[in-house]
Order: C-alpha cells, then sequence, then structure tokens
C-alpha cells in the first residue's frame, strides 16, 4: 500500500542520511534523554509510521502540512471516538457519519503485530505512571490514568489481546531478559509516554530497556518516531526535491509549506545563507525550535523588526536546530456560540488546525483544534494555550454540512 505523500517521503528523507536510529540521532544533533532508543536498529517504514497525526491547516481548501506529530504521545483518541459519535446522532436520516473509530483501528494494529511476533497467547502490557507533565500529571494520580485508559483496554480486550495494566514501579525482568508486570509475562508494550517524563518508577524503564535488548518484548510506538517528528524533516524535503520522483516532488511543493533548517551541526556558508533568506522574506516567515511542540517557541517575523529577528535566528541557530517555515495563513470556519452575558447564539468565524490520525497508513478519525471567542487573535492553535478540541464527521452529500463538527 502506498503510504500518504509527505509522510512516506519523510522517512525517506531521514533513510537518504542515516541508515540506523543512531545514525539519526548523531545527524539530528539530538540530545533529549531516550532510555528506550534503540542505536542499531535499522530505519523501517512500516515500524517509525504505525501511527502519526500531522497538522495540516487547509489553505482555499489546499491541505498544508505544518507538522508531522510521528510520537508517541498522542492523547485523547478515546473522547475523539465518543464525540464523533456524539454529534453523528445528532443528525437524523444517518445524514452524517462519524469516521473509522481511531481506538478500533490501533487495537487491530496491535493484535497483528502481536499474531507476528508471539502467534497465540502473547500479552501486551499498558502501563500506568507518574510524571511531572503530559496527561499523567494532569489528570493527578494512578488510578484517575487507569480510568483513562479504560476505553484503550477494553478495545485491546475486544480485538482479541490479553491486556494487563500495571503501573512501571512494578515492571521487572528475569535472567533472560524477559519482562514481567507484576507476575504476568509481557511481549508488547503500548508505550504512550516520553521517558524523560517519568518520576518514580523504580527501575521499570530500565526494565523494559533490558528486555528491548535481549529482543524479548517490542515497543508498540518505538522511540524513533519521536526523532521523525522533528521539522527538520520537512526541511530536508525540500533540500530533496530533485531527488524525488516528479508525482512525489509536486505533492511535496503543494502541501508542505516551504521550510528550511539552521543549526550548530551546519556549515557556516549554508546557515549564513537560511539567515539571508530569513532577513529577505521576514514578513512571510515564522520561525520555530525543530523538535518543540505545542506551539513553545514559535515566532511569527512580522513581529519583529528587522535588527531583533536578525538576532533571534542568529542565536536560535547557534543553540539548537530551528527551522524557518512559510506563513500559511488558512482558512476559518462559521462556528455558533453562546454569548455567556446575553445567552444568545453568536456566529463567529474563526481559525482550526486539522490533524488526521494515521493508524497503519490509514486515516481514522481527526483532531480538530480551533480558538474559542475569547481567543479569536490568536496565531498559535495551540490546547496548552487555551484552544478547543473538536472533530469530523463524514458525508456524502455535496451541500456544506460543516456546522455538524461544531463544538455544542
Amino acid at each position: 500500500m502506498r503510504r500518504p505523500v509527505p509522510i512516506a517521503n519523510a522517512v525517506d528523507a531521514c533513510r537518504r542520511r542515516a541508515t540506523t536510529v543512531g545514525e539519526l540521532r548523531e545527524v539530528m544533533h539530538d540530545r533529549c534523554p531516550q532510555r528506550l532508543l534503540t542505536p542499531a536498529r535499522p530505519l523501517e517504514h512500516d515500524e517509525v509510521l504505525r501511527v502519526a497525526r500531522p497538522d495540516v491547516v487547509l489553505c482555499r481548501g489546499v491541505p498544508k502540512f505544518l507538522e508531522l506529530n510521528i510520537s508517541a504521545t498522542i492523547y485523547g483518541i478515546p473522547a475523539l471516538d465518543r464525540l464523533a459519535d456524539a454529534y453523528a446522532r445528532l443528525w437524523p436520516g444517518a445524514a452524517l457519519t462519524a469516521p473509522a473509530p481511531i481506538l478500533a483501528a490501533r487495537s487491530a494494529l496491535m493484535a497483528a503485530l502481536m499474531s507476528r511476533r508471539s502467534g497465540s497467547g502473547g500479552r501486551l502490557l499498558v502501563p500506568t505512571w507518574r510524571s511531572r507533565f503530559g496527561q499523567a500529571a494532569k489528570l493527578g494520580n494512578r488510578r484517575a490514568l487507569r480510568a483513562y485508559l479504560r476505553p484503550t483496554v477494553e478495545s485491546a480486550a475486544s480485538a482479541g489481546l490479553d491486556v494487563v495494566v500495571e503501573d512501571l514501579s512494578r515492571l521487572r525482568t528475569d535472567e533472560h531478559g524477559r519482562l514481567y508486570a507484576g507476575d504476568a509475562r509481557v511481549d508488547v508494550v503500548l508505550n504512550w509516554f516520553h521517558t524523560w517524563m517519568i518520576t518514580d518508577d523504580s527501575g521499570g524503564v530500565d526494565s523494559i530497556a533490558t528486555a528491548l535488548a535481549a529482543g524479548t518484548v517490542e515497543l508498540f510506538l518505538p522511540e524513533t518516531m519521536r526523532l521523525l517528528r522533528s521539522k527538520q524533516v520537512l526541511a530536508w524535503l525540500y533540500e530533496d526535491l530533485d531527488l524525488l520522483p516528479a508525482e512525489d516532488r509536486t505533492l511535496v511543493l503543494s502541501h508542505v509549506p516551504w521550510t528550511a533548517w539552521a543549526g550548530p551541526q551546519q556549515s557556516r556558508t549554508d546557515r549564513d545563507a537560511v539567515v539571508r533568506r530569513a532577513l529577505r522574506e521576514r514578513a512571510d516567515l515564522v520561525l520555530k525550535p525543530a523538535n518543540e511542540g505545542s506551539g513553545r517557541g514559535v515566532v511569527f517575523g512580522t513581529d519583529l523588526d528587522d535588527h531583533s529577528w536578525r538576532a533571534l535566528v542568529t542565536e536560535s541557530a547557534r543553540q539548537g536546530t530551528v527551522v524557518l517555515q512559510r506563513r500559511v495563513d488558512g482558512d476559518s470556519v462559521r462556528m455558533p456560540f453562546l454569548d455567556p452575558s446575553s445567552a444568545a447564539q453568536c456566529d463567529l468565524r474563526l481559525p482550526y488546525v486539522l490533524s488526521p490520525f494515521l493508524v497503519g497508513g490509514r486515516i481514522c478519525g481527526a483532531l480538530v483544534r480551533h480558538v474559542g471567542p475569547d481567543r479569536t487573535g490568536s496565531r498559535v492553535i495551540n490546547l496548552g494555550a487555551g484552544a478547543v478540541a473538536n472533530t469530523v464527521l463524514l458525508t456524502t452529500r455535496t451541500r456544506d454540512h460543516g456546522s455538524a463538527s461544531r463544538r455544542r
């Protein structure tokens, strides 16, 4: 099956620069602690593209990929499936339907992986953990996290998987490097975490690392995925345009905003060339740290004067890898809200970001982020900055049913 472009081309761009995970990390100058990374492992499409959720902005109806978001820490899936179903029920006559459930698609993919790896009798670990960051921190304790993960567990069990839910602090390995969660032997780990986030695991992450090294366990979401989420990969797509088949080259030019990178591992000549272009085109560009997320460190060229912009780009590229990306002014959607002061409905046109889930290379549901009526001037649309989570519905009709995907 042909992989979605530019997702597949992103892996190809990495493979042109590195043959193993460790080599890719060196090329990227990545220094983030990764306790479960396997440096000698080759880069394979099927492994690193099990789950992705690119950020897409529609520009006059044309999708533009701003980030690839190939990462282990993709939360909120149960809520999206339920939200889409609830919206669909509001429309009589099945005029609108929910997309394929994300949880079911992911569970089917895990079942296929388990079958290839263990045949019958394999076991999936869905771990809990403590952290100062991410979803575990928001929920506050392991019991709340276990409740949050219940739809995941139920979906995996419905797909025929033997599932154990256990805290990382209760993991251990035996003398053969086999992983145990309590007394249950584990074959595959659904790792919904970055290891640098984990606190108080009593050596549980090290036990997973030992089992990985022994080849007795597999991560459903390999930590290699975190490397591929780097925005530097989008810049490599533009560096490699002449190496792509004509069809893929056209798709990249049509659907990825121009992106270039600058960083300490770059030659002085190349870095100076990027800085010069950044100065010439300041008003049309956005600077982003290559390996940050949630809108952290994003600066629009229009917010600074020439002197401040030069200083920012130069110093940022000296300290770490950054990308400069062509600014995209996306389409907006008309949405109704209740005015809290009058209880009357008011309609506003709001910008949004569409993030389709790709599970095993197939599109399932989608996360939609948009600002609320009190943040209509926001340009970085991120849940951590107050954006609202939403989703989409499907229709076979030609007239606009966009209002069905609005938050109510």
